[in-house]
């Protein structure tokens, strides 16, 4: 018989010491980030409502008459504990039922308030609910107890520790009453506690009396009693009798409080509840992946490989190991033998051999050979072990030896020229690269004979051949990595067909090397009668009358300038860069002030000037194209095409422009253009248009997962003009209903993408399954199940997690940060020709549960684990990738927003590049990600301020023509008499709307006429169809909130310190609160600055919040939804549902999208991807009909 007694934990006593930064609990405590849609109001004493819910973290419980002793929770319930209290302190956060919420504020500054508890009346417990938290409650709110401090840990240990494993038990055998002790123990074993510790059997049995306390206060107690699960332990306890028990003070009830009215009553969060959640299901090759990284037990859908005998492993590393202590001895054999026979060679007069013999081993081009890591002539093998018996068993080839291949074999030289190989454990990928794959690189070099110490079995894998069998003591190699843009991308075939010349013209990475170390000077160009009319640089060409993007010293866009001569340095100065000199070109959209109002405001829009300038050539950036307005049959295909396309009318003396009559309008044909420039252009624009034309009979279908209201795939539909959204998958009824209703002919599924996965997956294999019904309205017709070959596209913005600092202890099991393995078993099954990630930064944090004991056991958790982790199951599936950072700003949103973006294509399809910046934007992040391995920058696009094509989209560009209206002040007869008629003659131009907390909105809805015609090209895109509800109307605040938004000034930044003192909160007056202690930042009730741009559009907008600068720049309110849309670049026709008219959950869909100009710009080099796809495989193409 096991034993089941209670195990008892020493622990030595410990005090808590008062923090001079604690905030003390009170009825009007104000938490940042706390929203009150739930019309809770914590001014307001008389209200009866519900407590509000928060997370308490890093937190200490303890006892304030025995001078702060940490006592555990136990201590609640006894009997001696009449002379005592309880207090608790830590940080507290609002609670977020929807996870994500909070992660898409990643990057926002986090407002840590450690505040000191009042007493604590009771704790909850909820044993029957599988992972559900402990509830504290005070006089004020109830809290959730997420990590204890680590002083409290050793107490917080022993109270929760045999109650957790105790309510898995009860649990479990509620959910599954057939499951056995066995079957249970088989997953127990696998799950971490919140400590980090694996689970063991004894933590069960030490639990029993933990079990026998709670099913005392289960309803159905004889019920739970009889599953095999309770029947295995309880029997086996000790049978304590209730007489010989010491009685308990029962304060902690079992449920915990009640659930609050926007959570029962929102059908969007309450699909999100972590009780409706269904485990994570994946696909064989993503679970055999994630095995040893995650805690939660995966639902495999599919057969693992499997397993070989752990005999048959022993001697697969033994064999591993003994070849590489021979290579190790092979390293220090000094002069070496080699031997040459005459027909080694390639012919009688060269001095390349096609092969050779080193000792008793034959070498040949194209061989894979290793060298000594660190080799030099002075040290040959610097990193080798003195004794072979120093060789860990765990030790591999990479680590004592870089690979290579032999490119030619130069015998008057003695060396060999080699391209190198990369282990995957020395690049991006570390501990999570497959231990035989390899990658090759752009990097070449020669090294002598004597660096050779022996060959190594290498396949080459590419999609035209069948996989070999590759053996334990073998490589492979599918890709090259580029580690500065950090890309895995397929073979060129380019370097197929070099490989095939005579040496020394075979390496292809040779040609590379030349062709960047070319870039680096200035090479003259000659025209068509051998004149020099241009210039070469940067891997760009430059002639006379092109136009040019150059380098702008100052903040804002580049420069326009038109070249019209070219100064090479003399031959004195041969090092010298060439000059330009160029007139300049001016921007009407900077010179609106002469024009009249009928003029949009457009950055294509350019005016010739007789201005002239002089460059060095390093300060060109690249060409660009200006053509005459009269000769563009189509303006807006033209600007649509790229971002560097423009147009031009006028011309005028100077820059400087004080009035419309002063501008002279360019003759027609008077403007000269290079036409080797020009012509290359427009061939590639008509090429463009004849594959368009041809892809849009088919275009591509796309499943959208995680779709949320679709912006993301929208945007790239947009932006290629090939796509097609096919399926979109949303758990949201909300966002689904939205879904439904601005893309009508997409498949949507109000589904769990973990729930569509299993069924599609059993229906595409025959399997039964229980059929599927929308989450919210079944009564909608559910579609068909997707299946591999039904789409060509993945999109996925996959949920994401809060990375914060208070974030670290992750429940275990969550499954919520487990659905990037969901999204890449959609790839495995669905095998996409093209996928799309994307997610907040923060993701580069996130290394899954590495606190569970495995193979990738790492303290701490493995670095940029979840990025690596992506990468090398997409890798595995056969995708090329790339990823970085893009800031939307950069791309024409009217809004500061980081996100990281991650594109897969298959192998053999040209990997579409990340764009670059088409927008100046005034606050520069620089998008780098530091290499795990040596902190250099990995910057696949370059935001530099004075490079970009356009000036930023500012806030009134984005929402200056949409309807003014003011909120009415509820408090209006407090006002001072000169404030009252100031009040009452601005409602005469400006309509005042009652803001009633009650209200679900408060603005305009339907059709609404604009405050007037569009004046910018972002406001003609937003209005480019009509619609149907403009929704321009804001959240309702309770009275006292809404009187302090109507009394901040109308200025720039104007916030709370506009307020008079009588209107100040909590949160603005305390001296102890988060705000003050930031020596009263700025922000809370902020207003918005129209010539600046949107912070961060998230999820929770609110005076208050995080991220509270939310008031409109021109009116008495905070901003609508449509504004809040624009700024994500939504069109007006694009309508927002929710089931329960909350505008919250507006807030919500609008705040988790993708922004449109971001996706728009990642679909034009999704096009240009796929056209220059097209016409590689033109020749086998079936011919065009430019008439069908």
């Amino acid at each position: 018989m096991k034993g089941c007694s209670r195990k008892i934990i020493y622990i030595s006593v410990a005090y808590y010491d008062t923090r001079p930064d604690e905030i003390r609990e009170t009825h009007d405590l104000v938490i940042v980030g706390e929203d009150f849609e739930d019309g809770y109001d914590p001014s307001d004493e008389d209200q009866e409502i519900s407590k509000p819910i928060r997370v308490l973290t890093s937190f200490s419980i303890f006892d304030p008459r025995h001078r702060n002793e940490m006592v555990s929770l136990n201590v609640i319930e006894e009997e001696d504990a009449i002379d005592r209290e309880f207090e608790a302190a830590g940080y507290v956060v609002p609670l977020f039922i929807n996870e994500e919420d909070e992660g898409q504020e990643d990057g926002l500054e986090d407002m840590f308030q450690y505040v000191r508890l009042g007493a604590i009346l009771r704790y909850t417990f909820d044993f029957t609910i599988e992972s559900d938290p402990v509830y504290l409650e005070t006089e004020f709110a109830w809290y959730i107890l997420k990590n204890p401090s680590t002083r409290y840990q050793p107490y917080f240990r022993q109270f929760y520790s045999s109650r957790q494993v105790a309510q898995l038990a009860i649990s479990t055998a509620i959910k599954h009453p057939q499951e056995s002790y066995g079957h249970f123990l088989e997953s127990f074993v696998l799950k971490v506690d919140i400590f980090g510790r694996k689970h063991q059997e004894e933590d069960l049995w030490n639990s029993v009396p933990s079990i026998q306390e709670m099913l005392e206060d289960y309803d159905d107690l004889q019920q739970i009693i009889s599953t095999p699960l309770i029947k295995h332990l309880v029997p086996r306890a000790l049978q304590t009798s209730k007489s010989r028990r010491p009685p308990r003070k029962r304060v902690s009830a079992t449920k915990g409080p009640p659930t609050a009215k926007f959570i029962t009553g929102n059908p969007d969060l309450a699909v999100l509840k972590p009780e409706n959640q269904i485990p994570t299901h994946v696909t064989p090759l993503i679970a055999a992946l994630a095995q040893g990284l995650v805690t939660e037990q995966l639902i495999v859908l599919g057969r693992l490989a499997p397993f070989l005998d752990e005999e048959v492993l022993t001697t697969q590393r033994e064999a591993i190991h003994k070849r590489l202590c021979h290579f190790i001895i092979m390293a220090k054999v000094k002069h070496k033998k080699i031997t040459v026979g005459q027909s080694d060679y390639y012919d009688e007069e060269s001095h390349y051999l096609k092969t050779m013999k080193i000792g008793h081993e034959i070498f040949c081009v194209g061989d894979f050979i290793i060298t000594p890591v660190g080799q030099e002539e002075e040290n040959p093998h610097p990193f080798l072990p003195d004794e072979i018996s120093d060789v860990s068993m765990t030790s591999t080839i990479a680590d004592y030896f870089w690979f290579a291949r032999i490119v030619y074999i130069d015998n008057e030289m003695q060396q060999v020229h080699v391209r190198w190989l990369e282990h995957g454990s020395q690049i991006f990928l570390e501990e999570l690269a497959h231990p035989q794959e390899l990658f090759f690189n752009n990097t070449c070099t020669n090294i002598s004979f004597e660096a050779i110490v022996g060959k190594v079995n290498v396949h080459e894998i590419c999609q035209e051949r069948p996989k070999p069998i590759i053996g334990p003591e073998d490589f492979f190699v599918k890709f090259i990595h580029d580690k500065e843009h950090s890309t895995f991308t397929s073979i060129d075939k380019q370097e197929i067909m070099t490989s095939v010349h005579d040496p020394p013209y075979n390496c292809y990475a040779s040609q590379i090397l030349e062709a960047q170390q070319c870039k680096k000077t200035a090479a003259p160009l000659k025209g068509d009668q051998g004149v020099v009319d241009g210039v070469a640089y940067g891997g760009n060409s430059y002639h006379l009358d092109d136009f040019a993007f150059y380098r702008s010293e100052s903040d804002g866009p580049a420069h326009i300038g038109y070249i019209i001569q070219l100064k090479f340095p003399s031959k004195n100065s041969p090092n010298g860069l060439p000059k330009i000199c160029m007139q300049r070109v001016g921007r009407v959209n900077m010179i609106l002030q002469a024009m009249p109002n009928g003029i949009i405001k457009d950055e294509r829009h350019v005016f010739m000037t007789e201005e002239e300038v002089q460059v060095s050539v390093d300060k060109l950036i690249r060409v660009c194209f200006v053509f005459p307005l009269e000769s563009i049959d189509d303006v807006d295909s033209w600007v649509a095409l790229h971002p560097d396309h423009f147009y031009i009318r006028y011309s005028h003396p100077t820059l400087l422009v004080k009035a419309l009559e002063d501008l002279q309008v360019i003759p027609y044909g008077n403007l000269n253009v290079c036409k080797h420039c020009v012509g290359d252009r427009l061939a590639n624009k008509e090429s463009i248009d004849k594959f368009l034309k041809h892809a849009q009979k088919h275009p591509l279908k796309t499943l959208d997962l995680f779709a949320g209201v679709g912006a993301f795939s929208h945007g790239l539909i947009q932006g290629s003009g090939c796509l097609k959204l096919t399926y979109a998958i949303e758990i949201g009824p909300s966002a689904s209903a939205t879904l439904r209703y601005n893309f009508p002919d997409a498949h949507v599924y109000n589904q769990c993408a973990n729930s569509m996965l299993r069924y599609c997956i059993k229906q595409h294999e025959g399997l039964f399954t229980e059929p599927l019904k929308h989450l919210y309205d079944s009564k909608i017709p559910f579609p068909k199940c997707i299946k591999p070959g039904d789409i060509d596209v993945l999109v996925a913005g996959y949920p994401c997690q809060p990375h914060s600092d208070l974030n670290m202890y992750k429940k275990a099991g969550d499954t919520k940060s487990n659905l990037v393995l969901t999204a890449l078993s959609w790839v495995e099954y669905l095998k996409p020709k093209v996928v799309y990630f994307e997610n907040v930064p923060g993701f580069l944090k996130f290394s899954f549960d590495a606190e569970q004991a495995g193979q990738h056991r790492v303290e701490g958790g493995i670095p940029m684990g979840g990025m690596k982790f992506i990468v090398r199951a997409l890798i595995d599936l056969g995708y090329q990738v790339r990823f970085g950072l893009l800031q939307a700003g950069n791309y024409g949103t009217p809004q500061g927003r980081v996100r990281l973006f991650i594109i897969a294509a298959v192998d053999g399809q040209p990997l579409p590049k990340l764009p670059e910046p088409s927008h100046d934007f005034p606050v520069v992040h620089n998008l780098t990600i530091k290499h795990p391995i040596d902190d250099e920058p990995i910057r696949p696009v370059c935001p530099d301020r004075g490079t970009a094509p356009h000036p930023s989209v500012t806030i009134d560009d984005a929402i200056g023509d949409l309807p003014r209206f003011d909120w009415k002040n509820p408090n209006l007869d407090c006002e001072p008499p000169d404030k009252q008629r100031e009040i009452r003659e601005r409602a005469r131009i400006v309509p005042t709307l009652e803001c009633n907390y009650r209200s679900p909105h408060c603005g305009f809805q339907g059709v609404v006429e604009y405050q007037y015609a569009a004046k910018t090209t972002y406001q003609v895109a937003a209005r480019a169809k009509p619609t149907t509800d403009l929704q321009h109307f804001t959240k309702c605040l309770l009275p006292k909130r809404v009187e302090r938004v109507v009394s901040i000034p109308l200025s720039a930044n104007a916030d709370y310190r506009g307020l008079r003192p009588d209107q100040y909160e909590w949160q603005i007056a305390n001296p102890l609160s988060s705000v003050a202690r930031k020596n009263y930042r700025p922000g809370v009730y902020g207003r918005l600055d129209m010539n600046g741009y949107f912070p961060t559009t998230v999820t929770n907008m609110d005076p208050t919040a995080k991220q509270c600068r939310v008031l409109n720049p021109y009116c008495k309110r905070m901003v609508t939804v449509r504004e809040l849309a624009r700024s994500q670049g939504f069109p007006d026709s694009f309508v927002f549902k929710s089931i329960n008219d909350n505008v919250v959950t507006m807030h919500r869909q609008i705040g988790n999208a993708v922004p449109l100009p971001v996706g728009q710009a990642l679909g034009r080099e999704l096009r240009n991807s796929l056209h220059q796809h097209w016409l590689n495989n033109l020749e086998n193409a079936i011919e065009i009909d430019d008439d069908d």
